[in-house]
């Protein structure tokens, strides 16, 4: 069975770059927050100055991350690095095989961007 060429989509149809941007600038900042308390966990454990409040904090602080993540996934690619970004993305949520076949995916996106 021979396989057919996908034609590129049409400029208009390509996602619109700055909702990509405003959802990955989200993203960090979530990363930077989540960052900060995982970083006054590890002290406070490392100090014995562990609180419960702190430890709760700290639990919940990766919600949001995650939420932001979804956000992001939800917007249609803009480009092939945000196309590698989705596969990376449902690869470490161990939503795609565990058989390599998300790595060969990624290294071919990879490839097409010019980066292989």
């Amino acid at each position: 069975m021979m396989l057919q060429t996908i034609a590129p989509c049409p400029p208009k149809a390509v996602s619109d770059r700055t909702a990509w941007e405003e959802a990955a600038a989200a993203l960090r900042r979530e990363q930077e927050r989540d960052a900060v308390i995982n970083a006054r966990y590890k002290q406070a454990e490392a100090d014995g100055t562990l609180t419960d409040q702190l430890g709760e904090e700290w639990s919940d602080s990766i919600g949001p991350v995650g939420q932001a993540e979804w956000a992001l996934f939800a917007i249609p690619a803009p480009d092939l690095a945000a196309l590698e970004w989705k596969l990376t993305l449902l690869r470490n949520s161990g939503m795609l095989d565990d058989d390599g076949q998300a790595e060969r995916v990624i290294a071919d996106v990879r490839l097409l961007a010019g980066e292989a």
